[in-house]
């Protein structure tokens, strides 16, 4: 039997982009390039293979992507981009949506990974409060993130790590490096990972 062409996760040949980027005061200087990236790339398929969408969408009914928050909601979000702006969601924040919405401690635990489910009611959660279908979920939980991950400076439950979704799907993982020797080393025990198996790396 051949797989089904119609699902959202597919065995398919992609291309991808792993980049490492070093920044001046934050990691957000990070998210900035990322969103101006990616609006770059939204802005120019609309503008350069318009007509080709719209074939696609003859066989695959789908909306239009909302990539841009509304001006309405200026000031009373928290976005990133130097020359765009993109929802800038706080893992946290997210919690506290999908309590709203129903979703238990049992579904889903305040500093646990999201499942599938959870992520694609999340980003119905956003479209329906943020009018958007691109955003950016931030302040991953450190526990189910790998060792090397900066913690968060004022929690260190949390992290600086992200993740990018579109209509509830991710589609790009980063994270600021821990890049302190000692701290490093203290990450890999916390792990249970013995220090010296990873000294080469350390």
């Amino acid at each position: 039997l051949s797989t089904s062409t119609t699902t959202n996760r597919h065995l398919c040949e992609f291309h991808g982009l792993d980049m490492e980027m070093a920044f001046n005061e934050h990691y957000h200087e990070v998210l900035d390039m990322f969103s101006d990236l990616f609006h770059h790339i939204f802005n120019s398929l609309n503008e350069n293979y318009g007509k080709e969408i719209e074939l696609i969408r003859d066989y695959h009914p789908s909306e239009p992507l909302v990539f841009t928050p509304s001006p309405e909601l200026e000031g009373k979000i928290k976005t990133v981009g130097t020359k765009s702006k993109t929802l800038l969601l706080g893992f946290k924040e997210a919690i506290a949506m999908l309590r709203e919405d129903g979703i238990t401690a049992e579904e889903q635990g305040d500093l646990e990974d999201m499942s599938t489910p959870v992520e694609k009611r999340l980003g119905a959660l956003v479209k329906e409060k943020y009018g958007v279908d691109w955003y950016m979920l931030d302040k991953f939980p450190s526990e189910f993130r790998p060792f090397y991950t900066m913690p968060d400076a004022n929690d260190s439950n949390y992290s600086n790590s992200y993740d990018f979704f579109i209509r509830g799907q991710e589609i790009l993982s980063g994270a600021q490096r821990v890049h302190d020797p000692d701290m490093l080393s203290a990450a890999v025990a916390k792990k249970g990972i013995p220090v010296e198996s990873l000294a080469f790396y350390i």
